[in-house]
């Protein structure tokens, strides 16, 4: 089990307008189960936009609905699967690389 707290770091000032943490349960296959939180300490307000596919009886067809939250005192992502996971913890990966890309790029 990884159980990760931005706050509970020790790294100075961490976690005081947002605190983020992860947690994974690291049981593998489907069974995998990992969350990725933020709540908002003292920061700026924390925004959010769901996608939900919504069958329309009229059309008979699915349409995208789109809900936009704002002024969040909290956001939770859950998501199910290794390879899922796996998927999200690339695309961390990814914005890091592109981050120390513009660093290097634009100073």
């Amino acid at each position: 089990m990884i159980d990760v707290k931005l706050s509970d770091s020790g790294i100075e000032g961490a976690g005081i307008f947002h605190d983020l943490r992860y947690t994974n349960d690291r049981n593998g296959g489907n069974q995998n189960e990992m969350t990725f939180s933020i709540k908002n300490e003292s920061g700026n307000d924390i925004q959010a936009e769901i996608t939900l596919s919504v069958f329309d009886n009229k059309t008979k067809k699915y349409r995208q609905d789109v809900h936009k939250l704002e002024s969040l005192n909290g956001v939770k992502l859950t998501i199910k699967g290794a390879i899922e996971n796996s998927d999200f913890l690339q695309m961390l990966q990814l914005i890091l690389e592109a981050e120390k890309m513009v660093d290097i790029i634009k100073p």
